[in-house]
């Protein structure tokens, strides 16, 4: 039964490996110094992308410097996020602290704690921006969409503008919005001298996210939501600490040993596992093993959370200079409290427990084929 699975694993994988690429992962990773004919997924401490590259392009990492010219799109994560003096076709970036500046042939989709598009960017259709901070002083030859705390557009729009659940608003003197305008925040925006705006702004004036009854609501509903998911995630994880401690060592031992390419592998397998299983659905003879691998895929997503749980309790442990075999149910219980903490947390905090997910699926992965091996 074993090895039927295996086979149909490798039969569903095959379509989607079989595309070359070049993956890396370690402390410090960088591409080659000559161009890649292929895609590249790399993940680290610092992950450098400073030649072409004629595929896509997946980072993660804690620092990302992406600045060759890539000609398909960019996927990247990680503390700081630099997409600079390059090119690419679609950009998608999360961070901490994000700044694009170059050419960008389609889309951009980016969130981030500060996020700043500079002068030198242009972007042939639409942009989407998300974040604390929001800077946006580059060409937009589409419609521009910003959710953010602070907005401050000082670039030229050749679309519509739309600004939503904004603290705050400004133009710059270089601002030039040739489309429409509409933005929601708690008072009008500020222009500079010099803003050019081709019609009146439509504002709409909401109550402060900071002030009323709104975030007293959703604190009340995130607090039964967390005591929830802290109580079936912390009784997940204790069950498979002590019920199978051995393969729950197993992935502790390969992420502390192998952080960066269980981080790979979990991004992996994220990302290209739902698409082999909808590829083989598709087929006359790929059925069973597109729903083999929906199914395997079900449920290394619902261990990932638990497992998430006892590995960053064994790091902690790891600090104080104590084994793994000394867990307890308080450990469990803290570090759930920790996790769901960071989810809390816009971007940076959202980034940690995104990164800390991937590790523990990239390490269920890993045991599970060693299982079925």
């Amino acid at each position: 039964m074993k090895k039927f699975v295996i086979l149909w694993v490798i039969a569903a994988f095959v379509p989607v490996v079989a595309l070359a690429a070049y993956v890396g992962a370690g402390d410090n990773v960088s591409t080659p110094a000559v161009p890649i004919a292929q895609n590249v997924y790399l993940a680290g401490g610092t992950v450098n992308v400073s030649n072409s590259v004629a595929g896509d392009v997946i980072a993660v990492g804690g620092n990302v410097f992406i600045s060759g010219k890539v000609d398909k799109d960019i996927m990247a994560a990680g503390g700081t996020v630099n997409v600079i003096g390059g090119s690419a076709e679609d950009i998608r970036v999360a961070g901490g602290n994000i700044t694009i500046s170059g050419k960008v042939n389609g889309e951009i989709a980016a969130a981030g704690g500060q996020l700043t598009v500079t002068p030198e960017t242009t972007v042939a259709k639409d942009s989407y921006l998300f974040g604390g901070l929001v800077v946006f002083s580059g060409l937009e030859n589409g419609n521009l969409t910003i959710a953010g705390s602070d907005v401050r557009i000082d670039g030229t729009v050749n679309g519509n503008v739309k600004i939503k659940h904004a603290e705050k608003v400004s133009f710059g003197p270089n601002a030039n919005i040739k489309g429409t305008i509409e933005y929601s925040a708690p008072q009008e925006a500020t222009k500079d001298d010099g803003t050019q705006l081709a019609s009146a702004p439509v504002f709409t004036k909401v109550e402060s996210l900071r002030d009323g009854m709104r975030p007293k609501l959703f604190a009340a509903f995130a607090g039964v939501a967390f005591t929830l998911k802290m109580i079936a995630i912390l009784a997940a994880a204790y069950l498979l600490w002590f019920l199978r401690r051995k393969e729950v060592t197993a992935a502790i031992a390969s992420v502390h040993t192998h952080f960066w390419g269980r981080l790979l592998a979990g991004f992996g397998v994220l990302v290209l596992a739902p698409i082999a299983g909808v590829i083989l659905l598709t087929t006359i003879i790929g059925w069973v093993p597109g729903m083999v691998i929906l199914a395997l895929y079900c449920i290394l997503l619902t261990l990932s959370a638990p497992v998430s749980v006892i590995i960053t309790s064994s790091f902690i442990m790891t600090v104080f200079k104590k084994g793994h075999s000394d867990l307890k149910w308080y450990h469990l219980l803290g570090s759930a409290i920790i996790l769901g903490f960071l989810a809390f947390i816009p971007v940076v905090g959202w980034l940690a427990y995104f990164i800390i997910y991937l590790v523990s699926l990239g390490a269920v992965a890993g045991v599970m084929k060693s299982k079925l091996a």
